[in-house]
């Protein structure tokens, strides 16, 4: 039986196909931006505003954006109650998933999902300190880049500064919550018999903290992200004066 799922799982990370993003920096984007909005209204209005009003309306809103993001999910069935969050299986199980369930370990399976999701959760809520601490790190250049930046820039300025050091909490403690799993026990028991057989395939990762660590900060700054947007469109919804008082200058 376990030769019939080593051979399945190899079956699927053959089918699995990676994809890479590329993504345009926040730099680049906003070089784009004043160089097609120099001299606008928008960015008169923006520049009008004294600089502290910037720098705590950018703060104010960030704060406010994150917390509700980390609140969110950083919950019971924060990641497995919310279907647009929930972390699946990793691709190239994903791909065999239908062959493994066949095979009878459907049980395994919905087990070994529910125990990534449940990490992600406690992790989550871990976000806090480390991200208040990039925001009040803000400085006046990041505010103004920030507030006439893309509708995610807030977000992306809190992923390039605070990705790294997220990633370092967050997988500790992960690694804490998987280790209680017998179903992710079995996981990487199964595939380091099957890594010889996997290592050839492109793009393929079966670190399973390292996996549900990078799931977990795509979710977080996914809805931190959504969070911004609703502010960007609506800065009455900023939660504060000041917060919506800096965000009109630039609605759109």
């Amino acid at each position: 039986m376990r030769r019939t799922l080593i051979r399945i799982i190899a079956s699927g990370a053959l089918a699995a196909v990676a994809t890479t993003v590329s993504a345009q920096s926040l730099g680049d984007r906003f070089k784009q931006f004043m160089g097609e909005m120099e001299g606008s209204q928008t960015n008169a209005s923006a520049r009008q505003l004294p600089e502290s009003e910037v720098v705590t309306g950018l703060r104010a809103a960030l704060a406010d954006g994150a917390s509700a993001a980390v609140t969110q999910l950083g919950q019971t069935d924060g990641f497995w109650g919310n279907t647009a969050r929930r972390i699946p299986l990793p691709g190239w199980m994903g791909q065999a998933s239908s062959a493994l369930r066949g095979a009878g370990f459907g049980d395994q399976l919905d087990s070994f999902q529910l125990s990534m999701n449940r990490a992600a959760e406690q992790a989550t809520a871990e976000a806090g300190p480390i991200v208040r601490e990039t925001i009040n790190n803000m400085s006046v250049r990041d505010a103004y880049d920030i507030l006439q930046g893309s509708n995610t820039a807030a977000t992306d300025y809190l992923r390039e500064h605070a990705g790294d050091d997220l990633a370092a909490k967050f997988e500790p403690i992960i690694a804490n919550t998987t280790a209680q799993s017998q179903a992710v026990s079995r996981y990487e028991a199964l595939t380091s018999r099957a890594k010889p057989m996997l290592a050839f395939v492109p793009g393929m990762n079966l670190d399973v903290n390292d996996y549900v660590t990078q799931q977990a900060l795509d979710g977080l700054f996914a809805v931190i992200g959504q969070q911004e947007q609703k502010i960007r469109a609506n800065p009455a919804a900023a939660g504060s004066a000041i917060a919506e008082k800096v965000f009109s200058t630039v609605s759109r």
